[in-house]
């Protein structure tokens, strides 16, 4: 495309004509009577000019390279409706002229003759952009006061060459965002809008632009003619006249509530969350330390009431907790007495009915966890605090099916218990009742008082009790080996025949297997391994242990050692319930002899020959009493280089003076 521009700036026009001859004679008629005319070879030509900025004015030739005048004005008004645009050729006729009004053309002037035609294309351009001017200047004013009157926003217009410059103009947007009437604010300054809370800087910023003839913004609080308060976004700018004077302002008011509240609740949120984060941050750190001060106390008491006291101290230390105590029910009154106690109170006289709605007996009842609120805490606790409790926490102390009690806490007036907190808490009653099934077990085995229990035994269950009356025959507890993970393995010495013992025992489901270990002088030795001892887990989780076991003709009688904090009542229960046809028919507490483990294998060593200790030896590396065994008799032996019956021989010699040593 070719750009020739006149002599003077005026409205642009393009004029579409591929004879280049022809065409310039039109450019300089356009570019004299003071257009800036533009030159397009083409249609294609045309399009881009049209598409990259669009001219005031288009003048074709009919007759083009690549289409016709009338198909390039088709094209315009697809897209451009008001845009003047002119045919201007010599080929055209009555036809052609009737084609483009149809088509929407704003005037067809015919070129001949060329030079007095030439002026008339001037002044039928001149014509149509004026038209085309008028046409503009009258929507430009409708629209201008349609928009305004109609816009979505207040918009105000206040005269500045008046005293308390006055409202002169509001639209249906400011009455409707206000509640006042045109009538009701005419006249008046838009500071009737302000209220007892409307911020005083954003008042005086506005002030001060005003003073100034320059354009502000401000949010504020504003009032509706109801009282009723919005967020008002305002924005002013000066209007000036030619002189540059200020004589008006315009001004724009829109309803920004909903932002400033969402924006304001979020920042409570944002700061709501931080304060939560803080409060659980520290919580955490002083749970922790909490945990980590019980679970040294705990690794450090010796006795079951060391350890309880442990506890309890460390938590009535922490500020929230003003009393802590552990306690169990008593076997014979079905009552919950506290056993420890720490805390701002004195003990109460405390005795709870197991059966009691009170959370601490409702926690030793069901064996759930009891967390309640300061309506929940009974007066017998609330009563005890100057300012009342809190809340209170009962925790059952359970390890496996064994109870050790509750642990009840109570909370100052002050604190509530979150969920982080109830989870450390029901952390550290866990590891006290650990630490209190450790210390029993302990307490077994030195312990010179114990608890002995005895069972008459019946029916098919335990197995030795079946096997003494299906061999007719006699068994009796020689020892116990039981293993962290994997089977037990129980010891019996019996009158009966081994082999046979081996065969009815394999067709028993609960012994996964039998070896006779020793036999002579008419009493063997047998080995069973079984899957899972019933009576020994019971027994172990209670801190006890098979003292003498026996079985002849289909009868039986078990005798079971505990410690005192044991409580026998539970063992009975769960010896009763757990073995079938066990029932108690003895109960005594006495002293036995405690001696240490040092004590008992240094006996043990100068009763063995160094064969047999070194028999003993290989075989507890070589692995011959793990199950399944991991090594056999005769590799054994030919790692000490003698043969396999000596091997076992040594190996039983070892087994009878341990027991000897252990159960003579």
């Amino acid at each position: 495309m070719t750009n020739e521009s006149g002599d003077r700036p005026g409205a642009r026009v393009l004029y579409v004509d591929g004879a280049a001859e022809r065409a310039t004679p039109v450019v300089d008629a356009l570019r004299e009577a003071g257009f800036t005319a533009e030159r397009a070879p083409s249609a294609e030509a045309a399009r881009d000019a049209l598409a990259t900025d669009p001219p005031a004015c288009v003048v074709s030739e009919q007759d083009l390279p690549d289409g016709s005048g009338l198909q390039l004005l088709g094209e315009v008004r697809e897209q451009w409706e008001a845009l003047p645009f002119l045919i201007f050729t010599a080929v055209g006729d009555e036809h052609l002229a009737s084609a483009a009004i149809s088509a929407g053309v704003t005037d067809y002037v015919p070129r001949d003759p060329p030079e007095k035609q030439r002026g008339a294309l001037v002044d039928a351009v001149e014509a149509a952009l004026a038209d085309a001017d008028r046409r503009f200047a009258d929507v430009t004013e409708a629209l201008k006061d349609r928009s305004m009157d109609e816009a979505p926003v207040g918009i105000t217009i206040a005269d500045g060459n008046r005293r308390d410059t006055p409202l002169i103009y509001v639209n249906e947007a400011f009455e409707e965002l206000t509640g006042y009437d045109e009538a009701q604010v005419l006249g008046r300054n838009c500071n009737l809008l302000q209220g007892p809370d409307s911020a005083d800087e954003s008042v005086a910023e506005m002030a001060e632009a005003i003073d100034a003839g320059e354009p502000v913004r401000v949010e504020l609080r504003n009032y509706t003619r109801d009282g009723e308060e919005f967020w008002n976004r305002v924005d002013i700018a000066p209007v000036e006249n030619d002189a540059g004077e200020v004589t008006h302002y315009v001004g724009f008011q829109t309803d920004v509530t909903e932002r400033v509240e969402a924006e304001r609740e979020a920042r409570r949120q944002a700061e709501k969350a931080r304060a939560e984060r803080e409060t659980v941050e520290a919580l955490l750190d002083r749970l922790d330390g909490l945990v980590t001060d019980v679970t040294s106390g705990l690794l450090g008491a010796e006795t079951r009431a060391a350890a309880e006291a442990a506890v309890t101290e460390r938590l009535v230390a922490t500020d929230e907790y003003a009393v802590a105590w552990i306690g169990e029910a008593e076997p014979g009154t079905d009552t919950i007495t506290p056993d420890t106690w720490a805390g701002d109170a004195e003990p109460p006289a405390l005795e709870l009915a197991a059966d009691a709605e009170d959370p601490v007996a409702r926690a030793v009842r069901t064996g759930e966890r009891q967390f309640v609120g300061a309506d929940g805490v009974p007066e017998v606790y609330a009563d005890k605090l100057p300012d009342g409790a809190g809340g209170l926490a009962a925790l059952p102390l359970r390890y496996g099916d064994v109870s050790y009690g509750v642990l009840a806490v109570v909370l100052r007036a002050d604190a509530s218990l979150s969920e982080p907190e109830e989870r450390v808490l029901s952390a550290v009653a866990q590891s006290t009742a650990m630490a209190l099934h450790d210390l029993t077990s302990q307490r077994l085995l030195g312990s010179d008082d114990v608890t002995e229990l005895t069972f008459s035994l019946s029916g098919a269950d335990p197995f030795f009790v079946d096997l003494s009356a299906e061999l007719d025959a006699e068994f009796v507890h020689a020892g116990t080996v039981t293993r962290e993970e994997g089977p037990t393995t129980l010891f019996f010495e019996t009158d009966a025949d081994p082999d046979a013992v081996v065969e009815a025992a394999a067709s028993r489901e609960d012994v996964l297997g039998c070896t006779a270990v020793t036999s002579g002088d008419g009493r063997s030795v047998v080995e069973f391994t079984v899957a899972e001892s019933p009576l020994v887990q019971l027994l172990l989780d209670r801190g006890g242990r098979i003292a003498a076991a026996s079985a002849s003709d289909g009868a039986g009688e078990l005798t079971v050692e505990s410690p005192p904090e044991a409580q026998p009542r539970q063992v009975v229960e769960a010896v009763e319930d757990g073995v079938a046809g066990a029932d108690l028919t003895a109960y005594r507490e006495h002293e036995r002899p405690a001696g240490t483990r040092t004590d008992v294998r240094a006996r043990i060593d100068d009763r063995l020959t160094d064969r047999q200790s070194t028999a003993l030896r290989t075989a507890i590396v070589g692995g011959f009493f793990e199950w399944p065994r991991e090594t056999n008799g005769e590799d054994l032996a030919a790692s000490m280089d003698i043969g396999r019956s000596t091997f076992h021989q040594h190996l039983r010699a070892v087994q009878r003076k341990v027991f000897e040593e252990l159960y003579g």
